[in-house]
C-alpha cells in the first residue's frame, strides 16, 4: 500500500512538474519577435528591413558582440522601426538597450520640426532588456509591443 502512495504521489509530482513547463515564458528568437511585431502591429509606412552592417552604423552598435539581429526601417516619412537583438552577454544587451534610448532622443530631435506628428509614436517607444537581448519598437501600439515581449519575459 505505501508503494503505491508514494508511486501515485511521484506520479502526481512529474504532471505537475511538466505543467509547470508548459505555462513559463517563450524563448527569445531574433527572426519570431522581430517577424511578430512587424505583423501584429499596425504601422503607416512599409517597413524594409536594413542588412546589420548599416544599421550598426545608424545604430552606434560597433562596439557590441551581436550574435543575432533583425532590424526593420520605414522610408523615413515616419519614425516607425523595429530592432531586436541578440548580443553575447545581458552587459552587451543593457548596452544596447542604452543605445537604443539614444536612437529615440535622436529621433525626437530629427522629427520634431520635420514631421511633428511622429513625437506622438517616439514619445511612447518601447525600449527593453530581456535577457541578453534588446529591443525597439516604435509604433502606434505601444501596448501591443509590450504584450508580444512580456510573453518573452
Amino acid at each position: 500500500m505505501k508503494k503505491r502512495v508514494i508511486a501515485l504521489v511521484a506520479a502526481g509530482l512529474a504532471v505537475m512538474g511538466m505543467l509547470a513547463g508548459c505555462g513559463g515564458k517563450k524563448e527569445m528568437n531574433v527572426d519570431e519577435v522581430a517577424n511578430r511585431l512587424l505583423s501584429e502591429i499596425t504601422y503607416q509606412d512599409e517597413l524594409g528591413k536594413m542588412d546589420l552592417d548599416t544599421a550598426g552604423m545608424i545604430l552606434n552598435l560597433a562596439d557590441l558582440d551581436i550574435k543575432n539581429a533583425a532590424i526593420y526601417e520605414t522610408s523615413g516619412w515616419t519614425a516607425e522601426e523595429i530592432v531586436v537583438l541578440q548580443l553575447g552577454s545581458s552587459e552587451d544587451a543593457a548596452k544596447a538597450k542604452a543605445m537604443l534610448a539614444t536612437r529615440v532622443e535622436e529621433q525626437k530631435t530629427n522629427y520634431v520640426d520635420y514631421v511633428p506628428e511622429e513625437m506622438d509614436k517616439l514619445n511612447v517607444a518601447v525600449v527593453e532588456q530581456i535577457g541578453d537581448f534588446a529591443v525597439l519598437s516604435v509604433s502606434n501600439e505601444p501596448d501591443k509591443a509590450k504584450k508580444i515581449l512580456s510573453e518573452y519575459q
